[in-house]
């Protein structure tokens, strides 16, 4: 039996629908992408790592409920930052040529 009749998972039918619109354009990756956007990655991790451990010996200093509501917020604030600052890295190496 072919896969023909088969039915389409939500995505297929998602992405046949981007593409009828013209809103996708599927892209393939090179090997060289690809180990450059796992680089950014993984030096993104590393430094969401660095800030969760200097937020953890920040906390020693801790002496009031507000000040650790404002250490909390700050780690917060920077893991989104370097988050976004992480995906706009991988963008621009995929849409590289």
């Amino acid at each position: 039996m072919s896969d023909k009749g088969a039915p389409k998972s939500a995505f297929e039918l998602a992405m046949e629908k981007l593409n009828a619109r013209g809103g996708y354009k599927e892209r393939k990756l090179t090997d060289k992408q690809k180990a450059e956007i796992a680089d950014v990655r993984s030096r993104y991790r590393a430094r969401i790592a660095e800030a969760e451990i200097q937020h953890q010996s920040n906390l020693s200093s801790v002496s009031t409920y507000e000040e650790l509501e404002k250490l909390k917020n700050e780690l917060a604030r920077e893991k989104e930052r370097l988050n976004a600052e992480m995906e706009e890295k991988v963008e621009e190496v995929r849409s590289a040529s």
